[in-house]
């Protein structure tokens, strides 16, 4: 009896034995491999976290740069703005400006033409048909509507440039005069606004216009020489030279 619960002791043990070492040997290599999945996949995942954490670092990289550049961008706008408000309110204040120009400019052109009408009225009569000419086209001017304050400015400016260009310069035309109520062909000369003579073309007869009575006034022979004399310099016929002519009084 006793041997036969010892054999069976003995088979028990002979085949549970290798079956714990089958055992525990399996379970160590799965343990094993199970560590081994475990640290390739922490690894993995350790390795996207870096580099999501360097992407995202390079995000925050570029948004503090552009955090940066729109700091500068809006303290250089709002001096931007600043200088545009005082360009607006500089131009607002030259609009104001030029509206009150206007209202006075319009009417101070008219007093200058009326005023220049009355001048060449009492003015050496010459050029009296184109001068007159030249006032009618300035009224004309300063009644039209739809011509800009700009332009009439120039045309009344052009008109006193010619007016004064007048006092500077000398000539000689060719017209018909009434001496004595006989029409006659003479010959002008004007020395800019000073003084004006006339000559016959035979150079027998000469005169000035005298200012105070407003007519012809023949002189003695004694000028003659010097008024022909006068109207060769005049044409650059002659040098210039000291002459003595007859001017008459003034107003």
């Amino acid at each position: 009896m006793l041997k036969y619960i010892w054999l069976s002791t003995l088979i028990f043990f002979s085949t549970i034995v290798p079956a714990l070492a089958v055992q525990s040997a399996t379970a160590i290599h799965k343990g094993a491999v199970q560590a081994i999945t475990a640290d390739a996949t922490a690894q993995k995942e350790f390795q996207q976290w870096a580099d999501q954490r360097e992407e995202l670092s390079s995000e925050i990289r570029d948004m503090k740069m552009m955090h940066s550049w729109l700091e500068f961008q809006n303290t250089k706008y709002q001096r931007y703005l600043e200088k545009q408000k005082d360009i607006i309110a500089e131009l607002e204040r030259c609009k104001e400006e030029a509206q009150r120009i206007q209202m006075e400019l319009e009417p101070f052109l008219e007093t200058i033409v009326d005023k220049l009408s009355v001048h060449i009225a009492a003015d050496l009569p010459f050029l009296q048909e184109e001068r007159t000419r030249r006032i009618a086209f300035l009224h004309d001017s300063l009644d039209d509507y739809h011509l800009e304050l700009s332009e009439k400015l120039r045309r009344v400016f052009e008109a006193l440039q010619i007016e004064t260009e007048y006092g500077r310069t000398i000539e000689t035309v060719s017209c018909e005069l009434s001496l004595q109520g006989v029409p006659t062909q003479v010959s002008i000369f004007r020395l800019g606004r000073t003084a004006l003579f006339y000559q016959t073309e035979d150079a027998s007869t000469a005169g000035f216009w005298d200012r105070k009575k407003q007519k012809w006034q023949t002189v003695g022979q004694e000028f003659t020489r010097d008024i022909q004399r006068a109207k060769d310099m005049a044409s650059r016929k002659r040098a210039v030279e000291l002459l003595s002519l007859p001017i008459g009084e003034a107003q």
